[in-house]
């Protein structure tokens, strides 16, 4: 991983590879735009696995910018086992990474239950599976990992909504749209660079790395650590409320939540390592996600 933070070429490789998953990325945040745009009821965001970071950027997205929008978050069996149920009438998106044998149950749920609803799954090997994806309408896709399927997925939901609310929170929401129509992947060398020094610290560590974050960054965390795990480096996830400072700690922040850093920093000056994405909270999650794309990008070292 070290060798891999150093070289320049892999990097540009990586950057080219962002940019093809962007490209699909735009193509599905047209049906979720004109999904959204038709769906009655209440809107539930549902996933499974680090499906969960597309679900908490429509989730958060849609909270922060449209008051009259009600959209609840779930993991789908939850959310086909003890919401839909007792309800009445929505629309429900579907964000899967793999983790078939909870998906498909939901799927003939949802049905059963005559719920409107759009779903993403990654392409299975099992050409059975593939067959009952299809008779359920779901739109599948290829991804290396699942980070890079958390990503396109979470990009797609960006796009969408940056477009679809381009005109809300006055300069916000135009700014927002902005930074979509100009794409994520042209600023992954420079992201790189920036936290290189905090990755490369990461990678030398002989000691576990707890990470922590508060809930609007929780899923993309949740990538970053997948990313650091698979690179054999020992992250565990922690709940900012149950969080040990005596250990080595990463805190994954948006900069508008520096009170969380200083209440951290005042317990355990020397332990805690951060992680600040100085920009939107609403687009920070994206960052977080790319810089555990480019962890787990296969090249040569």
């Amino acid at each position: 991983m070290l060798q891999k933070l150093r070289n320049s070429s892999c990097l540009s490789r990586a950057e080219d590879s962002l940019k093809l998953v962007e490209e699909k990325a735009r193509e599905y945040s047209i049906l979720i735009e004109d999904f959204l745009s038709k769906a009655p009821g209440d809107l539930y965001a549902s996933y499974t696995g680090l499906g969960y970071l597309p679900a908490s950027i429509l989730y958060w997205y849609l909270h922060t910018v449209s008051s009259n929008s009600k959209c609840i978050i779930g993991e789908v069996e939850e959310t086909s086992l003890h919401l839909l149920p007792y309800r009445e009438r929505g629309s429900i998106i579907i964000f899967s990474t793999e983790e078939y044998s909870k998906l498909i149950p939901a799927l003939q749920a949802i049905r059963v239950l005559n719920y409107d609803y759009l779903a993403f799954s990654l392409t299975p090997l099992d050409d059975r599976l593939r067959a009952l994806l299809k008779h359920y309408g779901v739109n599948t896709y290829s991804a290396s990992n699942p980070v890079e399927a958390s990503l396109l997925l979470g990009l797609s939901v960006f796009h969408a909504l940056a477009r679809k609310y381009r005109s809300s929170l006055q300069s916000r929401g135009l700014r927002l749209a902005k930074h979509s129509e100009e794409g994520f992947a042209l600023v992954l060398s420079s992201l790189v660079e920036k936290y290189r020094g905090l990755l490369e610290e990461l990678a030398d560590s002989k000691e576990p790395v707890f990470i922590t974050s508060t809930r609007i960054l929780e899923p993309s965390a949740y990538t970053l650590t997948y990313s650091l795990r698979k690179n054999n480096i020992l992250a565990y996830y922690t709940p900012l409320e149950l969080l040990d400072t005596t250990k080595k700690t990463l805190l994954v922040l948006s900069s508008v939540e520096d009170r969380v850093s200083r209440e951290c920093k005042t317990k355990a000056p020397f332990s805690i390592h951060e992680l600040i994405l100085n920009t939107d909270p609403l687009e920070a999650a994206i960052y977080v996600a790319m810089l555990s794309y480019y962890l787990l990008y296969p090249c040569k070292e």
